[in-house]
Parts: structure tokens; C-alpha cells; sequence
């Protein structure tokens, strides 16, 4: 937190050269080392037969299951408890035999799960509160974070998208600061030839300034959360704006792109096609739409399964395939996907999915008007709460419900309330409610954002 106090108050000139700074080395992290061999590799294994792709899967799985064991304490007392052992797996269907791995197993024992034969200088350490306002901890390695990203642009090259290709990035990060209330509202990464524009700002007042910066640009592609695009798609609508000079494809991930959504951001923005691609922070698995608009396991991250025996729809498990530092192994994700058992037009045979039924998760709005979609910044800078839900009864004040740990202290409010101000409103008003449990769903979900605001 202290370096973005000073980088708010730097001109946008250099605001801009850090940008740039920090797009050099996500270029070094993601492209470097073997990044190119990989992405040759992925080219040729999209064109697998069915029977390439079982042996792929069959062969990494093995291998997956028997380093696990013997590099990785958590997974050899979990498999001796089970009564499992690596042995025990010859095909494909006896990974059912191994028990699932829950996102509490990890947040409980994460630095258990750490093998014993990689190097610190091998990790990338990582967390997330995901959409559960639960704070999870992992490590990725080099080799799996360049997978990862040779396999988002294998599928956007299907596309005929290049890296490099101008375009413009939604986030939730706060890379233009709250004080900024002349344009630009956006800064630029020249490294990855990227202008990002923060969801805080979208508000009325400025939209039009947007607007025009998006219409004197020639964008490529967008890419970014579906939510923070739609929010800007609903200001143009709302404020009778027009988007003259919209890019060819919209790529999102993260959340799933709901039909509303979807009609009114291709509506707004004119001859884009939005495009889908499956993937969650852990990188155990991925799916990438294709040209028929399907989605495509992309199995050389790992394999995606129904938790339900004998079931096309159900609760995702994934094991993953690239990560030897911290490998998750029927890791239940906590989405629901519909596989399908037809061929896909594409010609690819590596398994069809349907539909992915993220969660569904409530924003909150500002004081200025502002739409936060991401509230997964809220918990970063603390370790201490079990668990956090954020309810909206009115416009200027969010209540936070904290179920706590014995080593919460008025520190880490200080921390919220930081965080809060910078990242998202300095009006905001923040009520902390300290529970000993946050109620459910009638359907037994979480819900981590409850907005109680009438959505016109």
C-alpha cells in the first residue's frame, strides 16, 4: 500500500512509465524462459485425437499422482488416510478412487501442500478471497504461469489475435487513482501495448470522456471482467452515448457473461463478439471457446471432471498438470459446468462443454455513482477473518459482516477502511458487524455481495 501512496500523487506522465515498468516484467514472467516451446507444443496438441488425448491424460495424471505422493506431505497422509495409492490408478476412471480435495483442505493446510523438491525461487505466491470472501493461499510456478498464458493466447489466436495487438484491459486494480477527476481516465503499459481502464471510474460524469478515448482509439480487442464492461455498456445506453470505433472481440473471463449482458454490451459496442475463456486463480484447469462457440477443455492444464458419477452436469473438480509446487488433485472448484457428449463443427476432440454456471455475485454502488463489481481487494491486506459478506441496504454505506479470528485486532479494520477509501470511495461510510456465523442461502450458497438496492 505505502508504493501506491506515492504513485497516486505522481504525474500521469510517470504514472504511465511505471505502468510500463510493471508490463515489463508480466512480460518477462509470463513470455519468458521456454514460453515459446510451450506454445508450440500447445499448437500441435489441439490437434489430438480423441485416443491422444487419453494418453496425454492418462500419462500426466499417473505422474501427477505418484510426485504428489512422494514429494508433498498433505497428499501422502490424505492418500495413506484414504486408503488410495498411486499404484491404484491404470486409467483414466480410477482417479474416482482418490479423494476430493476441498477449498478449506486448502486454506487449512496450503503451506503443507507445498512439495519438498521445488526451489523458493520457483514460487510465485498468490491469494485470493475469490467469491467467497474466504482469504485462499497458494504458490504457482514459473512453468505453470507461462502455461497458463500460452494457453489464453492459443485461444485467442483462433481468433486471428496476436500479442502485441492494441488493446484495452477492465480491471478492479487502481491504476488510475480516485483524486483523478480530469481525464485521462486510462493509463497505458506500453510493454504489452495495453490501456487499462479501472472500474471506479466509470461513473456518469465521465463517461463521455471514455467514450471519446475509446472512439479515437482503433482497439484490437477488450478484455476484462464481463461485469466492469457491462457497467460502461449501461452508462453509454443511460447517457444516449455512441461507440463509433469498437473492437472485433471482447474477451472475458473470470465471470460468467450472462445473456443480458451479453445483448446489451454487443448491442453497445457495434461488430464486437464476445468471447468466453474458463479459468480460475488456482490453474488447474481451463476451457477455451472455439470458433463454434463452444467451450474446449483445454486438457494440457489439466483434466476437468463432474464431481457426480455418471452425470454430463454437475459440481467441477479439476486436476492439474503444470503446477509441481502446489498441485490440486480433484480439486472441487465450486462451479457447475454441462458437458456435452456431441462433436464440436471445429474439428478439435478434446471434451465439449456446454455452459459453465459461475456464481452469480451483487455490486455495490459508490457515493459518486461508482458500480464495484470486484470487492476482492477488501481482504487483501488481511489474514485474520474466517470469513466477510458486504451488504448495501443504501447508496453511501456497505455493511461488513466479519466472522473473526482470535488475532483480529482494530489494526486490520484500520486496514479495511484504507482500503476501502483508496480503492473505491473515500465517502463510503463502512459498518463492521462482528458475527459468529453468516447465514446461507436457501440453497445452502454463499453469497459474498448482498446488495439490497433496487437495480433499475
Amino acid at each position: 500500500m505505502k508504493y501506491f501512496t506515492i504513485y497516486r500523487h505522481l504525474p500521469v506522465f510517470i504514472q504511465n512509465i511505471l505502468c510500463s515498468w510493471y508490463g515489463c516484467r508480466l512480460q518477462r514472467q509470463r513470455y519468458g524462459g521456454n514460453y515459446r516451446a510451450m506454445y508450440n507444443d500447445l499448437e500441435q496438441s489441439d490437434k489430438f485425437s480423441e485416443k491422444d488425448i487419453l494418453h496425454y491424460k492418462e500419462q500426466k495424471i499417473s505422474f501427477i499422482l505418484k510426485y504428489a505422493y512422494e514429494h508433498i506431505p498433505f497428499y501422502k497422509k490424505k492418500f495413506d488416510e484414504f486408503g488410495i495409492h498411486p499404484k491404484d490408478f491404470k486409467e483414466l476412471n480410477d482417479l474416482r478412487k482418490f479423494p476430493i480435495l476441498t477449498k478449506e483442505e486448502v486454506r487449512e493446510h496450503w503451506q503443507e501442500m507445498l512439495s519438498d523438491d521445488r526451489g523458493k525461487d520457483d514460487l510465485i505466491p498468490y491469494h485470493t478471497s475469490g467469491s467467497t470472501g474466504k482469504p485462499l493461499h497458494f504458490y504457482w510456478t514459473k512453468q505453470s504461469l507461462r502455461h497458463y498464458w500460452a494457453t489464453v493466447w492459443r485461444g485467442r489466436n483462433r481468433f486471428g489475435i496476436r500479442k502485441g495487438d492494441l488493446h484495452l484491459n477492465f480491471t478492479g486494480k487502481l491504476v488510475v487513482p480516485l483524486e483523478q477527476k480530469k481525464p485521462p481516465f486510462w493509463r497505458y503499459n506500453r510493454n504489452l501495448n495495453q490501456y487499462m481502464l479501472n472500474q471506479q471510474h466509470l461513473t456518469e460524469d465521465k463517461v463521455s470522456h471514455i467514450v471519446s478515448f475509446i472512439n479515437n482509439q482503433k482497439f484490437v480487442f477488450f478484455v476484462g471482467y464481463p461485469s466492469i464492461i457491462y457497467t460502461l455498456a449501461l452508462l453509454v445506453e443511460k447517457n444516449n452515448l455512441k461507440v463509433t470505433t469498437a473492437p472485433k472481440y471482447i474477451f472475458t473471463s473470470a465471470e460468467k457473461v450472462y445473456s443480458t449482458q451479453r445483448e446489451l454490451i454487443e448491442r453497445i459496442f457495434k461488430g464486437s463478439k464476445i468471447i468466453e475463456h474458463y479459468g480460475f486463480s488456482e490453474e488447474a484447469g481451463a476451457a477455451s471457446q472455439c470458433e463454434c462457440g463452444c467451450y474446449h477443455e483445454d486438457f494440457e492444464m489439466g483434466h476437468l471432471e463432474i464431481k457426480e458419477t455418471g452425470m454430463t452436469k454437475g459440481t467441477l473438480l479439476a486436476t492439474g498438470f503444470q503446477n509441481l509446487a502446489m498441485p490440486f488433485i480433484r480439486y472441487e472448484i465450486g462451479d457447475t459446468a454441462i458437458f456435452s457428449t456431441d462433436k464440436c463443427r471445429c474439428g478439435r476432440n478434446s471434451s465439449v462443454i456446454r455452459d459453465i454456471e459461475g456464481r452469480v455475485e451483487d455490486y455495490i454502488m459508490t457515493p459518486e455513482g461508482g458500480r464495484i463489481t470486484r470487492l476482492d481487494y477488501i481482504l487483501k491486506e488481511s489474514n485474520n477473518i474466517i470469513e466477510c459478506q458486504i451488504v448495501q441496504r443504501e447508496v453511501g454505506s456497505i455493511i461488513l459482516r466479519i466472522v473473526r479470528k482470535d488475532s483480529y485486532s482494530i489494526e486490520d479494520e484500520q486496514k479495511i477502511l484504507k482500503i476501502i477509501s483508496q480503492q473505491f470511495s473515500p465517502k463510503l461510510k463502512v459498518v463492521f458487524d462482528y458475527v459468529a456465523r453468516i447465514e446461507r442461502t436457501k440453497a445452502g450458497k454463499f453469497k459474498y455481495v448482498v446488495s439490497e438496492l433496487s437495480k433499475k
